[in-house]
């Protein structure tokens, strides 16, 4: 249909609008309750909708606007169809951004608790003040089409009263088999609407203690999605977390942003990754490997298109941010693609995309063309619409993880916050409309393929996806393990797992002539029984030889889940496997099954490697440290391969083990500069003197020297003043180095609790200022 014929019935259509008073309550804006009209709304969101700039072949609507929405952070969608928005009325209200209190920030940088955040409020607001803190409130709104319009016309408060002082902002939601999870600092909740009035009568806070700082507005709790493996996964910007599991695990980082997961239930959470900035959304491809977009930190730095591995660390820590060159961040290109001057801890971005990444979502199959099989779209949020919109791309492997293909502007000048894929077909986005604090208003917009709409509503997703499942027979389930629509394939796996059916399954993988995608949706399938029950389930294995890689990746990662130990043999095998991300999944499984028959296949995996892929060297680290001691890892810390020491050490950083220090000794310059990183950095105390003796020379790399000149600045003995006072006065040193030595022996007395390498809080202990009297 033309754009300037659906134009004109737009505005035929709000000519007989009615006036309704708007839902945000004075108490939740800040604001005053005022009438709002819909007629207005929809003909502001009509005209804007002209602005937009659109792939051919696409066409947007009009879905949702105020009064039935403001401020939308995220939203998802559930089986009837319903939209859930997450709405923040509380920014600068409660939650607010440490740039804006540069008082706090030695206070903010040195929390370790929720507990100990809401006693920083206490201390430097009044009591009015920390009053004002608890007024307003962060909500879910349920927005419905009750006449099958295809516009909305029923809102209602599911949850609100999301308003304690530590609390906030409420950024991500999940529907999920009629729950609705929610993240909102400091918990995850799991909620429920048992009586149909629309509102959640059950709420349960799964876990907390997310949020131990301040740090930046919009650093939230977020990300949630449903992971092919039956659990969630969510994610956490670098605002840290101090977390006790239902199990009685500490989880506790307060320095950095991390990915978690636990089954639905909220038990076995456990880290997944960590290292992230503001990982805002998280998103499975049909292959089972996970993605994120993390920010930049405005330092000429740039976003970050991330391929999230079990174990990960992509580097980022939240004292980067107060260090005016952002200290590692930019000296050592953490946030650059795979170089040669990068840390061997971290795993480095695919690429460097967006400005302000915010809502992603992979596309579940239906809906668009051909060209988005196998693509992402990612928002990216400037600020202004102009500079906003939608981002689409694809992915192919590169080594054992990904190159990015196809990327351009799909959908562009709206200020999209969050982006998902109705089942419908057609994609759906929230509009924040303009500006950085929300102008209390907000629309939600239909975007479609018109080529294509035919073939989403053939595939019959809205009834599927509605369909109680539990009532199925054995040959639906199958007919829709083979859905186009993943969303569909994950609801029939999810039952055939609740069923245990391990036979049903094991046919269908087992079937060479079905579909790659229906027998990965049967593996994972027969991993949630395995995981669920302690069962072993020989057929798992059988993937390690299945002719698509994809499938032989994923069975080995399933495989180290349920910690198969009858898979040994084939996992060894896969360590030499053509594909390299097959390599990865299967060192990171033999890492788990904790059997030393499996060291001389991770040694030769890394000899093979020779550190050129940074993931296999992540998958042989991780081996080595989730099973080995320390002692036994001692003798790697020496073996005559290079590679295979720096995995070592990697997996002694891990440990935060003080043998660490007797690699500061190796004849590889670059594994002597990874201990002084793990030393210095995490830090490991025992040894900070050790580091301090290293020797400097003109030719020290700048990571290197730069440690070693703090590190005698922390130990502060006589031997260290006497060296950094060497360091100042020698001319064969340059200028930087020089002034750092000057800088520490003046501050020696009464050192700095920011540190000067890397702007974490580390007090320093007391030493005798005679040391440099004669200065």
């Amino acid at each position: 249909m033309p754009r300037l014929l659906i134009s004109l019935l737009l505005v035929f259509f709000l000519a007989g609008s009615y006036t309704l008073l708007a839902k945000v309550p004075s108490d939740t804006s800040g604001s005053t309750t005022e009438e709002v009209s819909p007629a207005k709304a929809r003909k502001e969101a009509s005209l804007l909708m002209e602005g937009f700039q659109l792939q051919e072949g696409f066409e947007v609507g009009l879905f949702a606007t105020e009064p039935l929405l403001g401020n939308p952070v995220s939203f998802c969608i559930d089986e009837q169809g319903r939209f859930y928005v997450a709405e923040t009325y509380r920014r600068e209200k409660g939650v607010t951004d440490n740039r804006g209190h540069k008082e706090w920030l030695r206070d903010d940088l040195s929390l370790q608790t929720v507990e100990e955040r809401r006693e920083m409020f206490r201390k430097h607001l009044s009591p009015e003040e920390f009053a004002d803190y608890g007024r307003a409130e962060d909500r879910v709104v349920r927005i419905e089409d009750n006449d099958g319009d295809g516009i909305a016309d029923d809102s209602v408060v599911y949850a609100g009263g999301f308003r304690d002082v530590v609390e906030g902002a409420g950024a991500g939601l999940l529907a999920w088999d009629g729950d609705v999870y929610y993240t909102c600092i400091p918990r995850l909740w799991k909620m429920r609407d048992t009586d149909g009035d629309g509102q959640a009568d059950e709420k349960e806070a799964l876990s907390d203690g997310y949020g131990v700082r301040v740090a930046f507005r919009g650093h939230d709790l977020h990300g949630l999605v449903m992971g092919p493996d039956g659990r969630i996964y969510f994610s956490l910007g670098d605002r840290g977390y101090n977390v006790m599991t239902q199990e009685g695990n500490h989880l506790f980082n307060p320095k950095t942003g991390a990915v978690f997961r636990c089954e639905p239930d909220g038990t076995d959470l456990e880290v997944f990754a960590y290292g992230l900035r503001n990982p805002q959304e998280l998103a499975f491809d049909n292959y089972g490997n996970l993605f994120t977009c993390d920010n930049n930190s405005d330092s000429g730095d740039k976003a970050r298109f991330v391929h999230i591995v079990e174990g990960g660390d992509t580097g980022w820590r939240m004292h980067f941010q107060y260090l005016s060159d952002r200290g590692p961040w930019n000296r050592e290109k953490m946030w650059h693609p795979q170089n040669d001057e990068q840390p061997a801890y971290i795993l480095p971005p695919i690429v460097n995309v967006a400005d302000g990444p915010s809502g992603f979502v992979a596309y579940p199959g239906v809906g668009l063309s051909d060209r988005y099989k196998d693509h992402f779209f990612l928002c990216d949020f400037r600020g202004t619409p102009g500079l906003s919109g939608i981002r689409s791309f694809s992915t192919k492997s590169k080594g054992a993880s990904f190159e990015m293909v196809d990327e351009h502007q799909f959908v562009w000048s709206v200020l999209a916050t969050d982006v998902d894929f109705g089942y419908d077909g057609a994609l759906y986005l929230t509009d924040w409309i303009d500006g950085w604090d929300g102008l209390e208003k907000g629309r939600i917009f239909r975007v479609t393929d018109t080529a294509h709409q035919a073939e989403a509503a053939a595939a019959e997703t809205t009834e599927w996806i509605a369909a109680n499942y539990a009532e199925l027979d054995q040959d639906q389930l199958s007919m829709l393990l083979g859905h186009a629509d993943r969303r569909v394939r994950l609801k029939a796996q999810f039952e055939f797992a609740r069923r245990k059916d391990v036979t049903s399954l094991a046919e269908i993988f087992r079937d060479e002539n079905s579909a790659l995608l229906t027998r990965l949706h049967a593996l994972w399938g027969l991993g949630q029984i395995a995981r669920a029950t302690g069962e072993t389930i020989p057929e798992i294995r059988d993937g390690l030889t299945a002719q698509e890689a994809e499938l032989r990746a994923q069975a080995a990662v399933v495989l180290g889940e349920t910690e198969d130990g009858g898979a040994l043999n084939g996992l060894i095998t896969a360590t030499s496997d053509e594909h390299p991300r097959v390599r990865m999944n299967a060192a990171l499984a033999l890492g788990k099954l904790r059997l030393p028959q499996a060291l001389p296949a991770i040694i030769y995996l890394l000899i093979d490697n020779d550190d050129k892929d940074p993931f296999l060297r992540h998958a042989g680290a991780m081996a080595f440290s989730n099973s080995l001691t320390i002692e036994e890892l001692m003798p790697l810390a020496g073996y005559n391969s290079p590679a295979v020491r720096m995995a070592a050490l990697l997996a002694l950083r891990r440990h935060h083990a003080p043998e660490i220090a007797e690699l500061l000794s190796d004849t590889e310059i670059d594994i002597v500069t990874e201990a002084a990183r793990a030393i210095h950095d995490e830090p490991i105390l025992e040894v900070m003197s050790a580091l301090a003796t290293v020797k400097l020379e003109a030719d020290t790399p700048d990571p290197l020297a730069r440690r070693i000149i703090n590190a005698n600045l922390i130990v502060g003995d006589e031997e260290s003043a006497a060296r950094l006072m060497n360091i100042a006065s020698n001319s064969a040193f340059n200028e930087t180095w020089r002034t750092l030595a000057i800088d520490a022996l003046d501050e020696w007395a009464a050192p700095d609790a920011i540190d000067a390498v890397d702007g974490d809080w580390f007090p320093n202990p007391e030493r005798n200022a005679d040391y440099v009297a004669d200065l």
